[in-house]
């Protein structure tokens, strides 16, 4: 039995796995797993678009494991002062609260 084969065999089921490894947003064929984030990456590349409508930068793979940069970013969105860049910072940043990221403590 190669590898592949195992890994086929070994596959943890879909309703034994945590939620957040259920993401719609990508599997890792090797492990069996979903990538899960803090953030949609749909969300994310929004952000990033409209940041960039502003002259602001944003790495959306970034903000899925460096919690600092991704509180510093939605910081920036939310102070631009544009109201629709600022309602969607503050619904990412209310996701990464919901998921238990806390990245408002990192400072």
């Amino acid at each position: 039995m190669n590898r592949s084969e195992a890994t086929m065999h070994t596959q943890i089921p879909p309703h034994l796995m945590p939620e957040t490894a259920q993401a719609p947003w990508g599997l890792v064929p090797d492990l069996g797993l979903t990538v899960a984030g803090t953030a949609s990456m749909d969300e994310l590349l929004t952000l990033q678009d409209l940041m960039a409508d502003h002259g602001l930068t944003l790495q959306p793979t970034r903000m899925l494991y460096d919690r600092l940069y991704a509180l510093e970013r939605l910081s920036t969105a939310h102070a631009r002062g544009d109201a629709r860049l600022q309602a969607v910072a503050q619904d990412l940043f209310d996701a990464y609260q919901r998921r238990g990221e806390w990245i408002g403590l990192v400072h």
